[in-house]
């Protein structure tokens, strides 16, 4: 498994079979975070926020809430608006020895992921000590060819992780493909929109069990409509593989 500190190194499998590159979403799509793990993380921002800028875990709370939904991630908008460092925000905020009661394990993920037949890498906001740690504790350490995490995500002297633009089109020069033959998979609307901006397929992975279930009791049922930037929605890794596992060539 290669760890991609610069990402214009290129896979050197050349066969046919593999030409296809499957960009893998972590939390949310590759497990159930919203069981138990998102709001751990949450409460951790929060707090951080509330600490970092001495405001009330209400006032940081709506802070986490507002730089997510415009900047796609909470740490950059605390980068660009109040100085934080990256490291500082990112090892408070996840959980490290901890981590495995907030993690739901589900029988049958490596052999799903094994189905998804050309390279498979890993690309998630997360930073990559976390990563490491969820990975193994999902058993799942050794399906990826490479993980792309939130430490590699720099362009231009700046972090630019998921959706930005700019990390598919990194994405798409360290593959060597072309954008087609490229596939997200991820739960996330913003970063669906942004791939498929730029060329890349995408595949949905429609809110997890537990977001279905937080929906409801919220009163706010997940839409399970298809969005146009999405080619392959889907609500369970099973369905996904009978979609798109050991398919032939082509944008999904």
């Amino acid at each position: 498994m290669h760890r991609l500190g610069r990402l214009g190194r290129r896979p050197s499998r050349s066969d046919d079979q593999q030409r296809r590159v499957w960009l893998i979403d972590l939390d949310n799509t590759l497990h159930d975070a919203s069981w138990r793990l998102m709001a751990e993380i949450n409460a951790r921002m929060t707090g951080f926020i509330s600490d970092r800028l001495g405001v009330s875990l209400q006032a940081a709370g709506a802070l986490r809430t507002r730089y997510w939904h415009r900047y796609g991630a909470t740490l950059l908008g605390l980068i660009r608006h109040h100085g934080v460092e990256a490291n500082d925000f990112l090892r408070a905020t996840h959980p490290d020895r901890d981590l495995p009661p907030f993690v739901a394990r589900r029988p049958g993920l490596r052999r799903e992921l094994a189905a998804l037949t050309g390279q498979r890498w890993l690309v998630t906001n997360a930073p990559r000590d976390y990563t490491d740690h969820l990975l193994r504790i999902l058993g799942i350490a050794q399906c990826f060819d490479r993980l792309v995490c939130i430490d590699d995500m720099h362009s231009i002297s700046r972090l630019r992780p998921k959706p930005h633009p700019l990390l598919w089109r990194r994405l798409i020069r360290a593959a060597g493909r072309r954008p087609s033959e490229l596939c997200l998979i991820d739960d996330s609307a913003a970063n669906l929109r942004t791939a498929h901006r730029v060329g890349i397929g995408t595949a949905r992975l429609w809110a997890s069990p537990s977001q279905r279930k937080l929906g409801w009791a919220h009163q706010r049922p997940a839409s399970a409509l298809r969005p146009s930037y999405v080619r392959v929605q889907v609500n369970s890794w099973p369905s996904l593989i009978r979609r798109l596992g050991d398919r032939p060539q082509g944008r999904p």
